[in-house]
């Protein structure tokens, strides 16, 4: 090709190329444009994205022991099937029965000498039976005790009843004592009289002179004689009284006596009895719980006990029990950053990660509540709100014929306000400056 065709034919690859850059530049102008339109006009769904799994709506159950023991039968073994009050697990109730039976035998001691002590305290001839104690009169033990307590009573009351008559002796002993005395005292009455008329004659003999003074002495002295022997015999009798009312008082007082006595022993077993009641109590209720049951059905897990004499240890868990007809919930865990975007019933968008996880659909649920505080994962070192999302059976009958259970993992996206592209574009570049001018 000749130089001038060359020159003729630059100026047509050059207009070309400036053609092609504007058309490039209009395609990308026009591209842009409707980009920026898109982007500033249409809106998208917000969401939160969480992880979690599958619980049952009631919660797992725990089936424990509050005081522990020693296991005498296993019923069950891990991932049985059971019914709500079915018996998983029985303790040994040698020492539980144990205990009962001492406290029972103590109380039933109590219970039989109380009528022998009421009886004493009341004066009764015999011991009254209650109704209690009479129903359970067959009982050799109770029968025992009752004739036990009859023949104390009885040997009490013989003995008692021998006091008294010792002492009534002895008070009519001192009545003929006092008869006694009274009937010297009356001779010597007489006697003092006598010697008084026969002074009043010696007296008038002597002022006559017709006697010496010795006989009128010797009358004298005995009349004093006999006065003096009459005063000790009316002190005598007054004191054989004194001894009467004495040993009157000590026959009221073996009554009053064994009274006090009785009423001191009453005492101190009714402050006894309410401990001994109380121990009772303690022991009939470790005899209740020596079965644990089911507290609902469902399925045997974690089973933390396979031998028998092993020993449960108070309040740890035995099993637990999987409920297996309640709603199925999912258990999310939320980040602290997210949580204040979670409110309740946010519609929820659930993809389970079990299965062909490309066909399976996406179930539809709703919040249905939220932890008041955070929990932390010590051995993680994370932090997290725990969300519970409510998902209708319909929903996860969905998933057929897979079959969700207890424990499966999910995602979980938890819808939040809708917004822009572009919004979602300069929200962490505003939230960037934002810090940094603060920082500033």
């Amino acid at each position: 090709m000749s130089a001038a065709n060359l020159i003729t034919a630059r100026p047509d690859y050059v207009g070309s190329l400036r053609r092609q850059q504007r058309i490039g530049l209009t395609v990308i102008a026009v591209f842009a444009g409707a980009l920026g339109l898109w982007s500033a006009t249409t809106t998208l769904q917000g969401a939160v994205a969480a992880s979690g799994n599958f619980v049952v709506a009631s919660d797992v159950k725990k089936v424990q022991h509050p005081s522990g023991g020693v296991v005498g039968e296993l019923l069950v073994r891990e991932g049985q099937r059971v019914e709500a009050g079915d018996i998983l697990l029985r303790l040994d109730e040698t020492v539980a029965r144990a205990n009962y039976q001492i406290v029972s035998k103590q109380l039933d001691e109590f219970a039989v000498r109380t009528l022998r002590l009421e009886a004493e305290r009341d004066g009764a001839q015999a011991l009254q039976v209650t109704p209690e104690l009479e129903a359970r009169r067959d009982e050799p033990a109770i029968t025992r005790l009752i004739a036990a307590e009859t023949r104390l009573f009885e040997v009490r009351r013989g003995a008692r009843d021998g006091q008294r008559a010792q002492l009534r002796k002895r008070v009519m002993q001192l009545r003929d004592e006092i008869t006694g005395l009274r009937s010297q005292q009356a001779a010597k009455e007489r006697e003092a009289a006598i010697i008084a008329v026969e002074l009043v004659g010696v007296e008038d003999l002597y002022k006559r002179n017709l006697i010496q003074l010795t006989r009128l002495s010797t009358l004298q002295r005995e009349q004093a004689s006999i006065e003096g022997q009459r005063g000790q015999l009316i002190a005598g009798a007054a004191q054989s009284e004194g001894k009467i009312a004495e040993t009157e008082l000590q026959i009221i007082q073996i009554d009053e006596d064994q009274r006090a006595e009785a009423m001191k022993e009453l005492r101190e077993i009714q402050g006894r009895e309410g401990e001994l009641v109380e121990r009772r109590s303690a022991a009939q209720d470790q005899l209740r719980r020596i079965d644990l049951r089911a507290p609902s059905s469902g399925i045997v897990h974690q089973l933390a006990v396979h031998t028998v004499g092993g020993v449960l240890q108070p309040g740890e868990p035995a099993m637990l029990i999987v409920p297996r007809e309640d709603d199925l919930q999912l258990e999310i865990r939320v980040s602290p950053t997210d949580i204040d975007q979670i409110n309740l019933d946010q519609t929820v968008r659930v993809k389970v990660q079990a299965g062909n996880q490309s066909s399976n659909p996406e179930l539809v649920g709703t919040v249905l509540r939220e932890s008041p505080d955070i929990t932390r994962d010590e051995r993680q070192g994370t932090a997290y709100y725990i969300v519970r999302v409510a998902l209708p059976r319909s929903e996860v009958a969905r998933l057929a014929p897979l079959r969700v259970i207890a424990g499966m993992q999910a995602e979980a996206f938890i819808e939040t306000e809708a917004r822009t592209p572009i919004a979602f574009l300069l929200k962490p570049i505003s939230t960037q400056l934002g810090r940094t001018f603060r920082e500033r």
